[in-house]
């Protein structure tokens, strides 16, 4: 039984691979198209990230098959919309172009006010990231924004 899952789990991981490996193919018909346009957008984005970096670059630059079932479901489609803007760009220019195209979220009203602008302050500074170098760069920015006081004015 446990062999079984274990190929199975092997099966799917070369099928996703296999799926995200082709930037350049089209969406074959008869399949899901806007979950394969999105899975085109990701990898267009991320074409220039070596092995390590790629699954953490395509996590946050794929937009979900379905904004419906997300729990912020304006966000996802606001990066669904942001990809569909930034189309005739790829790499880091793609990620750049996206992220200018996001809007940080709200501040909640229950939330400190400075803080949180000071963290949608960092956010637009560090928008073109993924993974760790998102958060070391939201992290120093933030502390940089406390250090200063830049985030009390």
């Amino acid at each position: 039984m446990t062999s079984l899952r274990h190929g199975l789990f092997v099966l799917g991981l070369l099928a996703s691979t296999t799926c995200w490996a082709s930037p350049a193919s089209r969406c074959p018909p008869g399949s899901p198209l806007p979950a394969c346009q999105y899975q085109q957008a990701g990898q267009a984005s991320c074409q220039d990230q070596n092995a390590a970096n790629l699954p953490a670059c395509l996590q946050q630059f794929t937009p979900p098959a379905l904004c419906r079932r997300e729990r912020d479901r304006a966000a996802c489609e606001q990066l669904a919309a942001a990809q569909q803007t930034c189309q005739d760009t790829s790499g880091a220019a793609r990620r750049q172009c996206v992220a200018q195209q996001l809007s940080p979220p709200a501040c909640p009203p229950s939330q400190a006010n400075s803080h949180c602008q000071a963290r949608q302050a960092a956010m637009q500074q560090c928008g073109a990231l993924f993974g760790s170098q998102r958060r070391q760069c939201l992290h120093l920015e933030m502390r940089k924004r406390q250090d200063d006081g830049s985030a009390q004015r």
